[in-house]
């Protein structure tokens, strides 16, 4: 439980301190305890970065979505499986 919370807020310092690739892989460690971690960071991260001219999509909102949906999918087929019982 505290190791997934410490993980959420190490995810946004990351994004504010460090490149994108260590975002990026700490938000796929989180999205393993707590799968809208990745979407959480895309958000945060094009809220902080937006810039009117750059482009219409949100790169790493829609990156942080994909996450996130195949971090749901994985977490539903092993919780159903034979293997987590």
């Amino acid at each position: 439980m505290i190791y997934s919370g410490i993980l959420t807020i190490a995810t946004f310092i990351s994004v504010l301190l460090f490149p994108w690739p260590l975002s990026v892989l700490l938000a796929v460690i989180a999205s393993f305890s707590e799968p809208l971690v990745p979407l959480a960071a895309g958000l945060f991260a094009d809220t902080l970065y937006y810039a009117p001219h750059a482009g219409t999509l949100p790169i790493f909102t829609l990156y942080g979505l994909g996450l996130s949906i195949i971090a749901i999918l994985v977490r539903s087929r092993l919780s159903a499986s034979i293997i987590g019982r």
